[in-house]
């Protein structure tokens, strides 16, 4: 009886483990891909004022989560999406809007994100607020984020957070999301299907 339980627990251990390296070569394939029911309407905290995900309905809208100090990753991951918008005619260029949401509001003000997202594009909008706000659209949009202490550090603390782009439509639903490590040419071949629909 016991071998027999063993042997079942072993046959769906293995099975669980086959499904997630199977999701995860699929997404590395895909690049991107579709997520239904996901994201949804929000309201942070811009250097003007509040911002909501409605202010720019009949835009494509292009939302990363990250932070100012971030060392490498958020600068690669705002860089390629820049980049992707760049390769767009100018007309279609103006009608995509990226957004970069800090989740260290304790370092990040509205103010100095204002400054900080110019220095991709002066399209970017750099948001935040307090933490039970963020908390809340990251939920929305299966954010995970954590502070990390450094000892020894001048930087005190690093985040570890998700780091995806995620594309929402027109109409303000969110379609694509698509990994930090993702080439301009294919973030831009994502937002051009947004933009033709």
């Amino acid at each position: 009886m016991k071998t027999t339980k063993a042997l079942y627990f072993w046959i769906i251990a293995v099975s669980f483990f086959a499904g997630l390296v199977l999701a995860q070569y699929y997404l590395k394939q895909r690049g991107s891909d579709l997520i239904p029911g996901a994201g949804g309407e929000f309201t942070l905290q811009a250097a003007s004022g509040p911002v909501s995900l409605s202010d720019y309905r009949g835009k494509v809208v292009a939302i990363y989560f990250g932070y100012m100090s971030c060392p490498d990753i958020c600068p690669t991951s705002l860089w390629n999406l820049t980049e992707a918008v760049k390769q767009l005619p100018p007309e279609q260029a103006r009608q995509v809007q990226p957004v970069f949401i800090s989740v260290d509001p304790e370092r990040d003000s509205p103010e100095a994100l204002s400054i900080f997202v110019k220095g991709y594009s002066d399209n970017f909008v750099g948001l935040t607020d307090t933490k039970p706000n963020i908390d809340k659209v990251a939920r929305q949009y299966s954010v995970i984020y954590e502070k990390v202490p450094l000892k020894d550090s001048a930087m005190g603390y690093v985040m570890d957070h998700t780091s995806v782009i995620y594309l929402v439509d027109r109409r303000g639903v969110l379609q694509y999301y698509v990994p930090h490590d993702t080439p301009p040419n294919s973030i831009n071949a994502d937002l051009r299907k947004l933009l033709a629909g």
